[in-house]
């Protein structure tokens, strides 16, 4: 049929031609040094506008060509983003130093603002108050207390999971992948986050769901448009966001104004102790801040755990989908499921193991293949934005001065898929980290039997342990602050799944596809499912 392939070129046409007019007439453009190459520009009629309109979809072969030309030569290059904005993508010898320049040097907020569309969605509270409370929340109340979420969480896996994926040992089941992982983690996290009865609430859940659906739409589609369009489209998106966001909140407000009055000391009202929850922690982290900012409000608290749930949610069920679908598409010669399932099925032998804490830091296949996913697939193919804020600019080490306003960022997938870093990086290797953890250890153990001094461990091969050429969960002293508590979530699933179900693709892996930097979810994907007869106690 031609109308939609009319229909694209119309709009492509549109696109470009108001990019170039916007460009023109009414952005502030960054003037960068003519020295710093621009990959994806070709010789051709509106040539900045075209290219960016190209990196909507194409940005993985232009950042690719980019990395190979100028990153592994130690040299920064520049990308046109869909946005109008261009961006200056560091190589991997300046990624340390990057990480480590003072906020007051280099700001993520606006990146954030604009990016993310902070600026324009109706998210309901104010932003910097908000990342100084959710960095500080999440620091004292989740990473802190991951052993008092593992017995909520895995009570919801497994119920989920039954449902979901059946307790039929006879005949298989084709479930899509990313519908399955969205089903089973959703009531997970959400006992974690709201506890119980909300957790279990369907209305509930479904009101959250869709806010954190229209959220992510919101999110990936107005932060990729030019400033001039985001306001003129913005008021579409906001109206579904602002009506499941305040469906939702009519039913968590209470819940937390509750827990606030019972941190007051003259208060009578109880607070729920059964388990561990965020909306309890909140209160409680609330009432420790409230002497350094007037965040003691119950309306405030809420609309913040919906953003963290919001955070939290979306990259935990991408990641979970991506994984499955690697570790099930490996050749069968490396037996990735398999060997998995003998992991866990020797360390978790019985109730008592599914409740220590300790069980799941021993499962290094497991964390080895998470971390794997997060290098091979990155939600992001590039990030760690950054905008040069002090006034009179920045030099990079090498010497390259950039202005103020201008943006800095990595290029992820190419830093993944740098032979020099992960030998064959094209090639999903699940126990990749797994070996080189015990090839150090063994180095360690030589070392420390010849009564050499030992100051390496292998903490930075756990999948929650950012470095400078692993960034799939940020790098630095803004990196993912809930880093710990996704990789506790999806080895809990892993575990659960690879002990009680045979799983099997039904083809090969979906291609990766993005929009923008946001690498998209494998939406399509499909597998089959089987309950294991010798299961049933588990």
């Amino acid at each position: 049929m031609e109308v939609p392939a009319q229909i694209w070129l119309a709009a492509a046409f549109i696109y470009v031609f108001l990019h170039f007019v916007v460009q023109q007439l009414l952005c502030k453009s960054v003037t960068y040094p003519t020295s710093i190459p621009i990959v994806g520009i070709r010789q051709e009629w509106f040539s900045s506008a075209r290219a960016s309109f190209r990196q909507l979809t194409d940005g993985i072969s232009t950042l690719s060509m980019g990395y190979k030309l100028h990153s592994k030569c130690g040299r920064p290059f520049l990308l046109n983003e869909p946005s109008l904005q261009k961006e200056v993508m560091l190589p991997p010898e300046h990624i340390k130093w990057f990480s480590n320049q003072p906020d007051s040097t280099l700001s993520s907020a606006e990146i954030r603002k604009e990016r993310h569309a902070v600026r324009y969605l109706d998210i309901g509270v104010e932003f910097e108050t908000s990342v100084f409370f959710l960095e500080r929340f999440i620091g004292e109340s989740l990473t802190k207390n991951l052993d008092k979420l593992q017995e909520p969480m895995l009570e919801e896996i497994r119920r989920n999971t039954a449902e979901i994926f059946g307790t039929d040992d006879a005949g298989w089941k084709t479930l899509n992948v990313y519908s399955s992982m969205q089903d089973i983690i959703l009531p997970a996290m959400s006992r974690v986050f709201f506890g119980l009865p909300l957790g279990r609430d369907p209305n509930f859940l479904l009101s959250f769901q869709r806010y954190v659906l229209a959220m992510g739409v919101g999110t990936l589609v107005i932060g990729q448009l030019p400033r001039a369009f985001k306001g003129m489209l913005v008021p579409i998106f906001n109206l579904p966001l602002r009506y499941y966001r305040s469906k939702t909140m009519k039913t968590l407000v209470p819940m937390v104004e509750r827990q606030l009055q019972a941190q007051k000391p003259s208060s009578k009202v109880e607070s729920w102790e059964e388990e561990y929850d965020l909306i309890s922690q909140s209160a409680r982290v609330s009432a420790k801040l409230g002497s350094i900012r007037n965040i003691a409000d119950s309306a405030m608290l809420a609309e913040w755990i919906l953003l963290l749930g919001f955070a939290a949610l979306s990259s935990t069920i991408i990641q979970a989908s991506n994984l499955l679908l690697d570790i099930l598409c490996c050749p069968s010669e490396i037996q990735a499921y398999e060997t998995l399932r003998e992991e866990t099925g020797c360390s978790l032998q019985c109730e008592e193991d599914w409740m220590n804490p300790a069980t799941f830091k021993r499962l290094n296949l497991c964390d080895s293949a998470i971390r794997e996913t997060a290098r091979y697939h990155p939600i992001l193919i590039k990030g760690l934005s950054k905008e040069v804020v002090q006034p009179q600019g920045l030099s990079l080490p090498d010497g390259t001065h950039i202005p103020q306003g201008g943006w800095l960022g990595v290029p992820v997938l190419g830093l993944h898929n740098d032979e020099r870093f992960y030998p064959d990086p094209f090639k999903y290797d699940p126990f990749r980290y797994a070996r080189l953890k015990h090839s150090r250890e063994e180095s360690l153990r030589d070392a420390q039997a010849k009564g050499e001094e030992v100051s390496r461990s292998t903490r930075d091969l756990d999948a929650a342990q950012p470095t400078a050429t692993y960034v799939g969960f940020g790098y630095g002293k803004h990196a993912c602050p809930g880093r710990w508590f996704a990789v506790q979530l999806l080895k809990i699933l892993l575990a659960y799944i690879t002990i009680n179900y045979d799983v099997e693709a039904t083809g090969p892996q979906p291609e990766a596809k993005v929009i923008g930097d946001a690498a998209m979810p494998p939406t399509s994907a499909t597998i089959r499912v089987r309950r294991r007869k010798q299961s049933d106690s588990v």
